[in-house]
């Protein structure tokens, strides 16, 4: 997790990188060969932490370049306050940027806030105030001997003829502790929180595609009772269809039969005509024979007309 990991700032190579708060050694990999920083961080070595940018920076009090008054990494200069743990060798260094939302300050009067970020303790007694030759800075701790100039700190002094005032720090220095524990415990529920929301809303849009893809499937595909309508209306139209194709075979031959009938009525016709002998003709009988052929071959005529249209209409329905 994010939380378990700092930044390391190395002075020499002027580089940055990350390492897990649980380890001890802390090396840096940077130029030809590896070089360690600190054995066992964060009580060894000489170390100083950016408020600002939350870098741990291994000092080194002799190089000329590096001052805590500007943060090698990140620049920051403006009203440097420090504060060195008595616990570990990390030395806080606080610059004013209303912008920034920090996990450690230093307060005006020099004490931490909410502790050291590196043991995460509070100072055992009242941070005194002392000026540093090595840093040309003033600082606050509850040392005896400053870390970087190895000079002894000052004794707190009387105001106006009145005995200094050292409170008893243990049952503050607890609850400040406590504090410290509980803000670092609620700073990794939240991060495991953020990252069970994550989980959760991946899983929600999964769930949202798969719903979508079902409705998308659903609607244009059709269900079980729609292909049921649709066989069964198509089922409907071929029976219909066979129906009318029966009705028109049936008319036909209903046709052929009565055209058969027909021709068969006047070949009986004409022969009982040509078998008869003629009789003594005379020119009115003549007329009526040929008006009943016509009236016969216009008969025969029409009904072929009124066979045709009766078939033609059964057709089209």
């Amino acid at each position: 997790m994010l939380a378990d990991l700092i930044k390391i700032h190395c002075l020499t190579h002027s580089v940055t990188f990350p390492m897990s708060r649980t380890s001890r050694t802390v090396v840096c990999k940077e130029g030809g060969e590896e070089h360690t920083l600190s054995s066992n961080f964060p009580n060894d070595g000489l170390w100083v932490y950016c408020c600002n940018c939350q870098s741990f920076i291994a000092w080194d009090t002799s190089r000329g370049n590096a001052s805590v008054h500007e943060c090698p990494f990140c620049l920051s200069s403006l009203n440097p306050r420090l504060y060195s743990c008595d616990h570990c060798a990390v030395t806080m260094v606080d610059y004013d940027d209303q912008t920034l939302r920090k996990q450690h300050t230093v307060l005006s009067w020099g004490m931490p806030q909410p502790a050291c970020p590196g043991c995460h303790h509070f100072p055992n007694s009242t941070p005194r105030t002392h000026y540093c030759e090595a840093l040309k800075c003033t600082l606050s701790t509850a040392r005896t001997v400053c870390p970087f100039c190895k000079l002894p700190t000052e004794r707190p002094v009387a105001v106006n003829g009145a005995k200094p005032i050292v409170p008893e720090f243990g049952l503050v220095i607890e609850q400040a502790e406590a504090k410290a524990r509980e803000a670092e415990e609620r700073t990794r529920l939240a991060e495991a929180t953020a990252q069970k929301e994550i989980q959760l809303r991946v899983q929600a849009e999964r769930k949202a595609e798969e719903i979508e893809r079902k409705v998308t499937r659903d609607l244009f595909q059709p269900s079980e009772t729609d292909r049921l309508r649709a066989r069964e209306e198509a089922e409907a139209l071929a029976r219909e269809a066979e129906e009318r194709r029966l009705q028109a075979e049936s008319a036909a031959l209903h046709e052929a039969e009565m055209r058969a009938r027909a021709e068969q009525r006047a070949r009986e016709m004409a022969e009982s005509y040509s078998a008869a002998p003629p009789p003594a003709a005379t020119p009115r009988r003549d007329g009526v024979t040929i008006a009943l052929y016509a009236a016969l071959a216009g008969v025969l005529f029409f009904l072929l007309l009124f066979l045709i249209f009766t078939m033609i209409r059964l057709a089209g329905n």
